[in-house]
């Protein structure tokens, strides 16, 4: 199909550019979308056609291969020599709300002051009342953003909004700033679909220990598919598991944490020798940990995720491809534009390994 229509479209134009392809496949995909449109779970990924662009555009330069003048190329290259990437990234990426304008109606800096003070002395308590602790949160978003725009260290937003750390508080601020309610039922079936793909796919070599440790997590009534799939997508995609996860024995605390070997990105820190069987988890950001008492692993990764959004952080390049593939499929961020991997990384608006390891997936299920 796609060998059809790039001859068809090099007989008409025999140099298409970019901006030309991506609008006969958006064309394409208004027109067909059940056969070409990017789509996981019945959420649409990117602007829902830069795989088919992507697929034109490879076979595009595959037809011209060989036909470019050497002294063409050189000139081509040269003319890119010296030139400074452009920044894709920015802090508002993926958010609805990034910097509020106004205070909610019949909010003061007085009362956004005063209701803050209450989220503190109930975090003090340690307050039950889930219900008044969000209706606040979500209250005081505005000063939220506000500090943390203006640049308030992590140890100061601990102190001053400890409920953000919290898995309450993190999924208010999340969802006011993203607009993405996170559901744990809808993250534990899509984990599940993604580690029967990945299954099907990888040498058994490199899948059995996860595996292993699944049907022994699963023995124990754990969670077991959310953490096997964020181990086998750092296989897939060849990405550093010590950056998302740092092992400490079973019974450290908090406090015997040697803090400068965790990584300055929010991590896990994993009560156990495995993600998958641990029972007890710890967060860190900025390589201070925010969060020293998690009993399930669905809990720790939002408040692993969640910083990189609420916090303003951008993606390591070393776990850049595992992310944007948590934050579109699990998380159901999905900007068409821009790049949340740090800068100079990538250009592409859609990393394409995640593209076609989402495609990958869609074929898969449709074969099953």
């Amino acid at each position: 199909m796609i060998r059809l229509i790039v001859s068809e479209i090099l007989i008409v134009c025999p140099t298409p550019g970019k901006r030309h392809l991506r609008e006969i496949a958006r064309k394409m995909v208004v027109t067909y979308p059940s056969s070409f449109k990017d789509v996981i779970e019945g959420e649409i990924v990117g602007s829902g056609y830069d795989s088919l662009t992507k697929q034109l555009m490879s076979k595009v330069d595959n037809c011209k291969r060989g036909n470019t003048p050497l002294a063409l190329k050189r000139r081509a290259s040269n003319t890119r020599e010296g030139e400074a990437p452009k920044t894709m990234r920015l802090d508002s990426y993926g958010c609805v709300n990034w910097l509020p304008d106004k205070l909610p109606p019949s909010e003061t800096n007085e009362s956004q002051k005063r209701t803050q003070e209450e989220l503190k002395n109930m975090y003090a308590d340690k307050s039950n009342d889930a219900r008044s602790i969000e209706k606040k949160m979500a209250a005081t978003f505005y000063t939220q953003r506000k500090d943390i725009i203006g640049g308030m260290e992590v140890c100061d937003l601990e102190k001053e909004w400890p409920y953000l750390f919290e898995t309450l508080g993190m999924k208010t601020h999340f969802k006011e700033l993203t607009g993405v309610d996170v559901k744990k039922e809808a993250m534990a079936s899509k984990s599940e679909r993604v580690v029967s793909y990945l299954m099907s796919c990888e040498k058994r070599s490199k899948t059995e220990t996860v595996l292993a440790e699944m049907k022994v997590a699963k023995e124990k009534h754990l969670e077991a598919n959310l953490p096997g799939t964020l181990l086998l997508l750092l296989n897939y995609f060849n990405e550093e598991v010590d950056q998302m996860f740092h092992m400490v024995d079973e019974t450290c605390l908090p406090s015997e944490v040697d803090c400068t070997k965790l990584p300055r990105t929010p991590c896990i820190i994993v009560c156990g020798s495995s993600p998958v069987t641990a029972e007890h988890f710890m967060i860190s950001v900025d390589q201070i940990i925010v969060n020293g008492s998690i009993t399930n692993f669905s809990d720790a990764l939002l408040l692993m995720f969640g910083p990189y959004y609420c916090l303003n952080i951008s993606y390591p390049a070393t776990l850049g491809t595992t992310l944007e593939f948590l934050q579109r499929c699990l998380f159901k961020i999905n900007p068409d534009k821009g790049s949340k991997v740090e800068r100079g990384s990538r250009k592409q608006a859609v990393n394409p390994k995640v593209l076609s390891m989402i495609s990958r997936i869609a074929d898969f299920e449709w074969r099953e």
